[in-house]
């Protein structure tokens, strides 16, 4: 199943929060303008390139330089490194702490059913990631996978010793609070690790488009079992108690066609409907269980629940019971929307707040989603709607990288 290895991280001599920043798919240019003023050498320098079709050859010779230099170094000895993050957890408004492990992982396609993904992948994106592999012929993040607990595991890090080796803390830094970064080298302890995995399937959380990127790398420059076919990617147990997956807000720049009272009507009769006021709506969605999808427009407010979920043919019926894939496939066409302008955001008030302010004529609020109804989608091979899932926090970017080296 699973392959991984221990592996020799490129890191910063000088781990400092003024080099670090969020993954490259959350950054909008406003931020990335900041964090590259910040300090000559934040990592997104070399994750988001300025310029044009010369960015990924500039990106690799600054990459070069800052070897050279020293800033970056890479370690002598393969490791296998645990990442410790403490963070705030919007949901429930407390500290929480997530652990993972960076290792390399052999990439395989998806019909093997070893790596599962949960999510659909763009082209254009992957094309910028696979230009600045290319170029660098280095993984400048790591992804985010999952993998289910065993004995086998707990055996492993049972007695390991971890050596302590960089850490930033502060409240100012992205994607939490604490990151704490350690590992082990000693042969015997890695050995046992990487044998804890051989039986285990990995499921993306984060980072689909790296991943196949990092496939189509390894597969065109590459062979089974050579550097090419490997990337870093940070697992963590699906039992974690600090795995927080944050729900994905609608905001729409139009109303359904009509009145309130024919979207109602186009509702009724595959949905329940619930009046209630902007103020409590959120509270009134936790109070549901999950069950009951938030619209919001200026005149109002409803839950809506499906009165059934009916089966579809060839989808699971994890994926035709999520808050995505009902708004999309069953709410929005009952309401008449077709191809709408929207945006996307985690903050439920920040939702309301748009539709108040006149700045969207509408929205909707969804729950989080289920860690079980990713696992279950992605191991039967389905896919969920554009932005379903948000793992909360990202892993930070500019603790680990990996120079593929033939």
């Amino acid at each position: 199943m699973a392959t991984i290895r221990a592996f020799r991280a490129t890191r910063f001599a000088r781990l400092i929060p003024e080099v670090v920043a969020p993954p490259y798919d959350v950054i909008d240019e406003p931020l990335r303008a900041e964090l590259s003023v910040r300090n000559a050498y934040n990592i997104v320098h070399l994750t988001l390139p300025a310029g044009e079709e010369e960015r990924y050859t500039r990106a690799a010779q600054m990459f070069q330089h800052w070897l050279a230099d020293g800033v970056l170094r890479e370690d002598p000895t393969p490791a296998i490194y645990r990442y410790t993050q403490r963070f705030h957890d919007p949901l429930t408004n407390t500290q929480r702490t997530r652990t993972g492990y960076f290792v390399l992982l052999h990439t395989e396609p998806y019909e093997k059913g070893v790596v599962l993904p949960h999510e659909h992948t763009f082209p254009g994106v992957k094309e910028d990631r696979f230009r600045l592999l290319q170029a660098t012929r280095a993984h400048l993040e790591t992804i985010f996978g999952l993998f289910e607990d065993t004995p086998a595991f707990h055996e492993a890090i049972a007695d390991c010793l971890w050596e302590p080796i960089a850490q930033v803390e502060g409240d100012g830094l992205p994607e939490g609070n604490l990151h704490k970064l350690e590992r082990i080298t000693n042969p015997v302890e890695v050995a046992r690790f990487e044998r804890a995995f051989e039986g285990a399937r990995v499921w993306i959380a984060d980072g689909h488009h790296r991943y196949e990127t990092a496939l189509r790398f390894g597969q065109t420059y590459g062979a089974e079992g050579s550097p090419e076919r490997f990337l870093p990617i940070l697992l963590v147990p699906m039992n974690d108690p600090g795995l927080v997956i944050l729900p994905t807000h609608r905001i729409l720049g139009e109303a359904p066609p009509g009145a309130p009272s024919e979207w109602q009507a186009r509702l009724q009769e595959a949905f329940e409907l619930t009046p209630v006021a902007h103020e409590t709506i959120v509270e009134q969605m936790a109070r549901s269980g999950g069950e009951a999808i938030g619209f919001v427009w200026s005149g109002g407010a409803w839950l809506i629940r499906p009165k059934a979920y009916p089966p579809v043919e060839g989808l699971p019926d994890a994926l035709t019971r999520l808050d995505a894939w009902v708004l999309h496939e069953r709410v929005m066409p009952a309401l008449g929307y077709s191809d709408m302008s929207k945006t996307y955001t985690r903050s439920a008030q920040d939702t309301i707040e748009s539709v108040r302010s006149g700045a969207a004529q509408a929205a909707f609020l969804l729950n989080p989603p289920p860690l079980r109804a990713l696992q279950q989608i992605a191991s039967t091979g389905g896919k969920m709607p554009h932005k379903s899932t948000y793992f909360h926090p990202k892993v930070l970017s500019g603790l680990i990288l990996w120079q593929v080296k033939p």
